[in-house]
């Protein structure tokens, strides 16, 4: 079981980096090749997405904050180069807040299930009063990505 749990998590990540990298490459190997900022803005949406979703299913086999780590390292990758520069200001606090709740998930590092189930079962608990601005903040920094994106 262990050996299929690492090798699900170690694919995921593989798939998530390679996803990204392609991106990225495309837009660095082409000669002077600029997206346009719409594409920039469609493209990391859309990986973010597909990051997002990984992230919400892998702690159901390790732990949130390694699913977070994940996450937020799976960002770093994302080429921002051709998008406005409030949109990656936005994007990047974000980050921050996801980055933030490592504070709060570390106190739960055997806790296993969808991350949405995860954060209502922590929503419920000892630490709630502490959860909930770190959570708040990824809203509202999400907030702030999708006014950046008008």
């Amino acid at each position: 079981m262990k050996y299929f749990e690492h090798f699900l998590v170690s694919s995921s990540f593989f798939l998530i980096s390679f996803i990204a990298g392609c991106g990225a490459s495309e837009n660095q190997n082409s000669n002077n090749y600029s997206l346009p900022e719409q594409n920039c803005i469609e493209y990391i949406i859309a990986m973010d997405d597909s990051l997002g979703t990984v992230r919400n299913h892998a702690c159901e086999i390790v732990s949130l904050s390694k699913s977070i780590e994940n996450y937020v390292k799976s960002m770093d990758k994302l080429d921002f180069q051709d998008c406005p520069q409030n949109f990656k200001e936005a994007f990047y606090r974000h980050k921050n807040a996801w980055t933030n709740m490592l504070i709060l998930s570390d106190k739960y590092p055997d806790l296993r299930g969808e991350m949405h189930d995860i954060f209502d079962i922590i929503e419920a608990g000892e630490y709630a009063e502490t959860f909930k601005p770190l959570l708040k903040n990824i809203w509202d920094t999400w907030g702030e990505v999708e006014e950046a994106m008008k």
